[in-house]
Order: structure tokens, then C-alpha cells, then sequence
């Protein structure tokens, strides 16, 4: 492929951007799962490993330098390889900023915007997609914390008002940073339930392409027994509509969901039962916010 054609404005850059301690990875690998088929409608899926290297390259030369046009169409086409593709899936929930501040300033990913803004400008002229999981900050700052060393638990907090985090504030920073660029939400909460919706919106592919992963979140939280008879449920009626199928995941789930695999030990200095239950509060109020909120896809 020559850099002319690795320039190509028609291609859609889809960034998955997190957040951190959401799908773990597993995005990619439910959609690489259907990589050539992917290919087949235009829609590429990359390890991670393949680009983040020289992505992370470009912006920080961007930062100190200008970079041409050649040097970002050697970088597409790094990517793209020889495929003939509408549709490329970037997906790292470091995008949004380094884990050891998420809470500076007081606020969540405060460099949300200026962090997305300058993925944005490593192609300025390649229309572009964020997408982005949402997750209790009650039960996300725990596993962000402890997946950092560099900080201290009193530097890594730095006097946050934990009950004025909000979601919201992070998705209007990436809208204001970001105009012209469709930004997809969900909470991680829902995950297992409206895990193919979200590989369709992420792919671009909507409701009309079967998943071989549609239900790799959902197995992890699931008894064994409860998901043979729930992939032979569905195996049994390839007639059913997306929004059938996502109830009989949800029906499933009820009864065969692992207590073990879904409770959530939360143990942080100074934090209580009553400061976990209003932040969760919080945060399913910021949601309803976000749902509302002109321009943001909230999946639910």
C-alpha cells in the first residue's frame, strides 16, 4: 500500500479509550475472535501491541516538534498494512491518562480532553469515534490504584471530594476538545448483558452481525452449567432479534450469575459501607446525566 492510500479520508478511526479496569483487554480479543470476517466488511482489528509503540512515538514527537503529513501516512499505513479498509479499532484505556493521576486535581481524568484532542491530531483529517466504558468510581479507584506505583495512597488522592466525581464532566471535556467526533458510552455495570451491542456500535456493524464473543464478558461471571444451557438456548433460535437475545442473557444472568465473580471487596484507608453506597449513588445519577446528554450514544 502506498502512503497516498493509507491517507485515505474515508476511513473512520474507531478509539476505544477505556476506562481503565473495564473490559481488560477483552474487546479485542472478543473482536479478533472475527478478525477476517471483520475484514471482509472493511473493519480492522489490531493487537494493541502492533501500533501502541509507534502511536505513542508520534504523539509525543507532536508535543516537541511538528510532524508531517508523510510521517502520519507512514503511520497509517503501518497500520493498515495492504488492506482495503473503512474502518480501524484503536484501543488502549491509557488514551485517557496515566492511571497514577486520575484523580488529580481533585477531578476525574481532568486531561481527558487535551489527552483525546491530541490522539485526535495524529490523523487531523481522518474522521473519528470515542468510545468509552464507564465504571463506579466506588469500585474503580481501588484497581487503579493498586495497578500503580509511583504514588502514594495521600498523593494519589490529593484531597478529592469523592462524591463530586463525575463521568460527565470527562465526556463534556471530550466533547468540547473534540467537535465533529461521535463519542459512544456505556457502564462497565451492563457490560455482560449488552456486550454484542457494543461490539456492533464499536465496529460500526449495528445489530446485523453475529459476534463469536457476544457472550465472553458474560462467561466469566457465570456458572459453567448456566452457560452451556445458555449458548444452547441461543444456538437452538438463530431467529431471535438482538433485543430477545439481550433479555435472555439478562434472564440467564439472574439465575446463574457467580456471587463470587461479581462482589467486589472494597478496602481503602478511611473509606466506609456509607461513603461506597453514596458514591454509587453519585455515579448512577451521573449516568442518567450522560444519557441525556446531546451528541453522546449511551448504550443501555
Amino acid at each position: 500500500m502506498n502512503q497516498a492510500k493509507a491517507d485515505m479520508r474515508d476511513i473512520t478511526l474507531a478509539f476505544h479509550i477505556g476506562a481503565p479496569n473495564t473490559d481488560n483487554g477483552q474487546l479485542t480479543w472478543s473482536l479478533r475472535k472475527d478478525a477476517q470476517r471483520l475484514l471482509e466488511q472493511g473493519v480492522m482489528i489490531r493487537r494493541p501491541g502492533t501500533y501502541l509503540a509507534a502511536l505513542n512515538q508520534m504523539l509525543r514527537k507532536q508535543t516537541q516538534d511538528s510532524v508531517s503529513a508523510q510521517e502520519r501516512a507512514a503511520l497509517l499505513a503501518g497500520i493498515v498494512k495492504d488492506q482495503d479498509i473503512s474502518r480501524i479499532i484503536l484501543t488502549n484505556s491509557g488514551f485517557l491518562g496515566m492511571p497514577g493521576w486520575m484523580l488529580s486535581g481533585g477531578r476525574l481524568y481532568r486531561n481527558a480532553g487535551s489527552n483525546t484532542a491530541a490522539l485526535r491530531g495524529v490523523f487531523p483529517d481522518t474522521p473519528c469515534e470515542f468510545f468509552l466504558g464507564l465504571r463506579n468510581p466506588a469500585t474503580l479507584i481501588g484497581p487503579v490504584y493498586k495497578s500503580q506505583s509511583g504514588r502514594s495512597w495521600k498523593q494519589f488522592t490529593a484531597g478529592t471530594d469523592f462524591l463530586n466525581l463525575r463521568w460527565s464532566d470527562v465526556v463534556a471535556d471530550i466533547q468540547d476538545s473534540n467537535p465533529g467526533c461521535r463519542i459512544t458510552v456505556w457502564c462497565n455495570e451492563e457490560t455482560p448483558v449488552i456486550w454484542p451491542n457494543i461490539l456492533g456500535q464499536v465496529t460500526g456493524l449495528g445489530d446485523g452481525f453475529r459476534f463469536a464473543g457476544e457472550l465472553d464478558i458474560t462467561r466469566g461471571i457465570i456458572s459453567e452449567a448456566g452457560y452451556e444451557r445458555l449458548e444452547a438456548y441461543l444456538e437452538n433460535r438463530p431467529g431471535l432479534s438482538e433485543d430477545q437475545r439481550e433479555r435472555v442473557r439478562a434472564l440467564f444472568l439472574s439465575y446463574y450469575h457467580s456471587e463470587e465473580a461479581i462482589e467486589e471487596e472494597i478496602d481503602l484507608p478511611g473509606w466506609s459501607q456509607a461513603l461506597v453506597d453514596d458514591m454509587s449513588e453519585s455515579y448512577f445519577a451521573d449516568a442518567e446525566l450522560i444519557r441525556r446528554m446531546p451528541g453522546v450514544t449511551f448504550l443501555s
